[in-house]
Parts: C-alpha cells; structure tokens; sequence
C-alpha cells in the first residue's frame, strides 16, 4: 500500500523550513493543526447543504424529457438509481479507511488517486486522478455555458454574444473562489439551492395550473428502444462522486458522513421524482429536452432563468474548490525546484482554474454536446465503475458474497450505461458538426 502524500499546500506553502520530519510526524503535526482549525470544519447541515447543491443540479431540469422518452422504465430508474448512488458513494469513503491493529478505523487515503494507487500502481493513481479531474472541470465549464445560454433568453435584444457572456459568468464567480473552505461554501450552496428550488416550484406552479389537461394514461409502460439514454440522462443528474472524498474529509464528525449522504440522496429523490412527473403531465406532448424551455415567454420563463443562473453560479464554487483540493493532494514537493509563497500559490491557482474552465467553453464548438460525450465516460467511471473496483480491491478480505454480487452488477451497469451515453451522445454530436460543415 502506498503511504498517502501531503497536499501542496503543505508542501509548497508551509512556511517551516524544516520539511524533513518522518512521516509519522508530520501525519501527527497535521492532526493537531485540523484540531486548532476545527472552526474550518463542516458540520452536518453544512455539508448536507454542499452535497444538495451538488446533486439538485441544471440536471434535474431534463428529467421530465427522459420520463417522456421511456415512461415507466425512467420513473423506476429515479427510484432505483439514488439507492445504487447512495451504495457507491458509501463504498467510496469506506475504501479510504483501514483498521489499524487496534481496531479502530483510520483515514489512510485522501482521494481517487491514491486509491488507485492502493489497487494496482502509481500510473493507475495518475489516470483514475485525471479522470476525476476531467469530469470536474468539464462539469465546471458547462456550468458557464449555461450561465450564458439562460442570459441570452433573459436578454435577447441585447447585442452580446454567448462567449461574451462566459466571460462575465467567469468574471462574477471568481470572487467566491477566495473562499478558503467547504464550509464557508456552504452558505453559496444554500444559496444555489433555494435558486433552484425557486425554478423548480415556479415550473411546478405554472404546470398545475394547468392540471385539468394532465393525462396519466399517456406515461408509456415500456419503451425499450428509448430506455438506455433516459437511464444514461437519470444517472447523470446522480453523479457527486468526484467532490465526495474532499466533502467527507470537510465535516466535523465523519461518523456521520453516511447519515449525510443518505439524507441528500433522499431529498434529491423525492425532489426529482416529484418535479419530473408533474412537469412531464404538465407539458406534454410539446415537452422540451430542458423543461424551462417548455415554459412560454413572458415573466414566468425570466424568472426560472433568472433564478437558474443564480443556482448555477453558486454551484461553481463548489466544484472549483473541490478541483483546487485535488489538485493540491496531488501535487509534490518535487514538482517545485522553489517554494512559492502562499499568497502566490492561494490566488494564483484559483485564477488559472477559473480560466481554465472558461477555456473549453469558449474553444470548443457544441460544448453541451462534447460535455456530454466526455462525461458518458467519466460520469460513469466515477460513480458506478471505479467505486465497485475500489471496493472489490481493497476490502477483498471483508466481503461477502452479495457484496461481490452487487459490485459486479454495479461494474456491468456502469459499463453499460457508459457505452450507451457514448454512442447516443457521439452520434448526435457527429449529426450537428456534419450539418454545420
């Protein structure tokens, strides 16, 4: 097993000279250093609030098109999924622990890398890292692709173009990236759910206003055809696993991580069975892949878009800290030939990720679409398959049978479901850059 390594922020950044300490040591000085700063840590209504965030996501809003396109088989697949999210979240953090020769069980790993590391080698480390890291930061930039497309609906006679309004979304944010920790993020996170909740019952008020017109018949039994990609859309809106381990690692009590994680995916259940169904009836059989987009123009779709872009702006802190946590668990003292002053190194790499998300959204032509087919790979890889590897490596010894039965079965739906997302995402994405040529 590999010893975990310290973070660059206590590599590059630690004022003390003196770096040569045996590991033990400095395992036990940075102990004590998360005691004094216990103030820093989350506690449960925090990080339930960041991981809520996270999950009740722009996502949410495609639901009502994949019930629309498989019917019965989407709505199982919204009851079933959270549960099988919920398995490999717990999985995730639990393969981060060891039991030491006492018994007790102790926080031997930091994040996907070192997990990967743990299963098979330092490249594996390397690649199952850049995975994670890819996911986040297309995830990151999608987030200011929306911003954008939600500012041209609200503004449309204004001359600005959509990369024009990338660089304000990216402009606006990058205050709230100086945010220091998960739970100064959580108060930006409460604030990017109570945005989404505000569109969510908006869409929700206006669909039953119109409930006379609602026809239950019309929810189709059985689509097969149609099934994969609602499953593929359903499955991305679950996907938080990237952000977990830094989440976990945040909170005042880890003990109650699994009660959180619970608690989060059960809301974020309920929310989207609820509101998926009831716009569905709402607004079909002209149901739109974005549900806002059903919506007619006039103040109601400006109020959802601008409350959107609230959620969507608040969401990126998020996800960007998380990106900095990693990058920093992952980055060496060797990787420097000199220290940076910290100063340097806290401003320095909040503004280069920033700009690095805003990179892709600007370059890349049909960004949704490359978003999509990218995180068919890594979306899958994070939540369904690395986590039952993980599992299935590192606690062989702690098994039992229906554990093996389960992550097998979770490894074959991931792979599934990524295959699928690739091919529906890759041929749509073929289709529009062919019509554009």
């Amino acid at each position: 097993m590999s010893e975990p390594t310290c973070s660059a922020s206590y590599h590059v950044l630690k004022s003390d000279p003196e770096l040569n300490e045996p590991p033990a040591l400095l395992a036990e000085d940075e102990s004590e250093a998360d005691d004094d700063e216990g103030t820093n840590k989350s506690p449960l209504w925090k990080a339930l609030i960041n991981l809520m965030g996270d999950l009740e996501g722009t996502g949410t809003l495609a639901l009502p098109y994949a019930i629309s396109q498989s019917g019965l088989i989407a709505i199982s697949g919204l009851i079933i999924i959270p549960f099988i999210a919920f398995y490999t979240g717990a999985i995730l953090i639990d393969c981060l622990y060891d039991q030491n020769d006492a018994g007790e069980r102790v926080r031997v790993r930091s994040n996907y890398k070192q997990l990967g590391e743990a299963c098979s080698s330092r490249y594996s480390g390397t690649i199952v890292s850049a995975i994670q890291l890819i996911h986040l930061f297309l995830v990151a930039s999608l987030y200011l692709v929306l911003c954008a497309s939600l500012a041209t609906g609200i503004f449309p006679d204004l001359p600005l173009s959509d990369k024009f309004w990338m660089f304000i979304a990216a402009a606006v944010v990058l205050p709230t990236l100086f945010l220091k920790d998960f739970s100064q993020v959580a108060w930006l996170s409460l604030i990017n759910v109570i945005g989404f909740y505000i569109a969510v019952v908006t869409v929700l008020s206006y669909g039953i206003t119109h409930h006379l017109s609602w026809n239950p018949i019309i929810i189709s039994v059985l689509d097969i055809e149609s099934a994969p990609v609602s499953l593929a859309v359903i499955s991305y809106s679950y996907i938080c696993h990237s952000t977990l381990p830094g989440l976990e690692a945040s909170m005042e009590n880890k003990s109650q991580y699994r009660p959180m994680l619970g608690l989060a995916f059960f809301f974020a259940a309920i929310i989207k069975v609820i509101f998926s169904v009831f716009a569905f009836l709402s607004f079909s059989p002209n149901i739109q892949e974005v549900i806002s987009n059903s919506l007619p123009m006039g103040v109601i779709r400006t109020l959802v878009n601008t409350s959107l872009i609230l959620s969507v702006v608040f969401s990126y802190p998020f996800l960007v800290i998380s990106i900095i946590q990693i990058i920093e668990d992952s980055v060496s003292e060797d990787c420097f030939s000199l220290k940076i002053p910290r100063i340097v190194w806290f401003v320095g790499i909040r503004v280069a990720t920033n700009f690095l998300t805003l990179l892709p959204a600007i370059l890349i032509p049909h960004f949704a679409l490359f978003m999509a087919f990218i995180s068919s790979l890594t979306g899958s890889a994070t939540m369904f398959i690395l986590p039952a590897l993980f599992h299935l490596i590192l606690k062989k010894k702690d098994l039992k049978l229906y554990h093996y039965i389960f992550d097998i079965l979770i490894l074959i739906f991931g792979v599934y479901v990524g295959v699928v997302g690739l091919l529906y995402t890759g041929k749509s994405l073929f289709k529009t850059i062919f019509h554009d040529n």
